[in-house]
């Protein structure tokens, strides 16, 4: 299990995407770059930062 202090050392960047599906409902997500992968964070993004990030990787389990 990856700490939230390293995780958030292996976050280079993140992008806000939104986008509506095909049957026209709003997608929201974070892209993370970590050092070695890209992960898609789906999660409130009215308010986004690292630290929020990392919990919610952590919380999800999305670190493998």
């Amino acid at each position: 299990m990856i700490s939230k202090k390293q995780l958030k050392d292996e976050i280079i960047t993140y992008d806000i995407i939104t986008y509506k599906d095909e049957d026209g409902k709003q997608v929201e997500y974070v892209e993370v770059t970590l050092t070695d992968r890209i992960i898609d964070v789906y999660m409130d993004i009215r308010e986004v930062n690292i630290g929020l990030i990392a919990n919610k990787i952590i919380e999800d389990n999305l670190y493998k």
